[in-house]
């Protein structure tokens, strides 16, 4: 079974223990990509002293590394990044390639399902109307997805933030068998919105129950239906925040605290008053994971994601359902 958890532990030493898959750090300028794809250096800066550990009870875990695709693997998950250089061709054509040979990859694995992408580009929010940034990349990351033929009740959720460093770093999750989406009461499906949001609809759900044990659960940040809230107001789109991970973590049946958050800022809002918030509501021992960057509105100025440990009833219900999807 998969897990996370944040460490305030130095990379060597976490990475000393035979069912860690991942150790996610965090760098606004990051170094040379690490040998070892069990490190795994996010492109963000952060002011935490925090660490990302994702194990595995399913051993034993393996690595490897095929072309771009540096890639970790246990018995029922496979963790991995994917980087180009952001290199001046258009952040359609990036995408579309970064997707293509990911979902090419995978299609010849174990572990073909994704379960989970958290997706990096530079300048997300330069460009105005469909010529912005991020509507670009949602349009080629949709042809890609779509000539995979991944139907839209089959998305995982995802993370879309803007990065200083001239990447398109993709960071993935898939099992063995397919995720169960989640989607927000309050909320229209992201691949839903209507077309003033760009030629192409962000490709992602809102969570999904996953390994049996958790839900993953995408950024949230302050929309509702598909409008944002709150423009200006950072305290007030966290509130607006909160509700929407209530709402979608008592509709997936989650009723204990999360094991682990992030928070994405964008420069200009408070580190310090958002993590005493955020840990008011979801709990005072929580390590909440601040990171600077664009999020993928120019209207946004936060948005929250995290993993919550499910049930032993809603875990079961998960399996019953990934079984079946499995056999169709």
């Amino acid at each position: 079974m998969l897990t996370v958890h944040t460490s305030h532990l130095n990379t060597p030493t976490l990475l000393d223990s035979p069912d860690v898959m991942a150790v996610v750090d965090f760098a606004q300028t990051p170094a040379p990509r690490p040998d070892d794809p069990r490190q795994m250096v996010t492109p963000l800066g952060s002011q935490a002293d925090l660490r990302e550990v994702w194990t595995s009870s399913s051993g034993p875990v393996t690595s490897g590394q095929t072309g771009r695709i540096q890639y970790v693997r246990s018995g029922t998950e496979t963790i991995g990044t994917l980087v180009l250089e952001d290199d001046g061709q258009a952040i359609e054509t990036l995408a579309y390639r970064a997707y293509t040979e990911l979902l090419t990859w995978l299609d010849a694995q174990p572990h073909q399902h994704l379960w989970r992408v958290w997706n990096f580009l530079a300048d997300i929010n330069i460009g105005d109307g469909d010529q912005e940034r991020y509507r670009l990349f949602s349009v080629g990351r949709l042809r890609a997805l779509r000539e995979s033929a991944v139907p839209d009740r089959a998305l995982p959720p995802a993370t879309a933030i803007g990065c200083q460093a001239p990447l398109v770093y993709l960071m993935f999750i898939a099992g063995g068998q397919p995720c169960q989406p989640v989607e927000n009461p309050r909320q229209l499906s992201a691949y839903r919105y209507p077309r003033r949001y760009g030629p192409a609809s962000p490709s992602f759900a809102r969570a999904a129950r996953v390994d049996a044990g958790s839900l993953i659960v995408s950024g949230t940040a302050s929309i509702v239906g598909h409008e944002t809230r709150h423009p200006g107001d950072w305290a007030q789109q966290l509130d607006e925040t909160h509700r929407n991970l209530e709402a979608l973590t008592a509709h997936a049946g989650v009723e204990a605290a999360p094991r682990a958050l992030r928070a994405y800022l964008r420069p200009e809002v408070p580190l310090g008053p958002v993590v005493e918030r955020i840990r008011a509501r979801w709990g005072q021992h929580l390590d909440v994971i601040p990171l600077v960057g664009d999020i993928c509105r120019t209207d946004l100025m936060l948005e929250i994601e995290g993993v919550w440990p499910l049930s032993a009833n809603t875990a079961a219900d998960h399996s019953a359902a990934a079984s079946s999807a499995a056999e169709v």
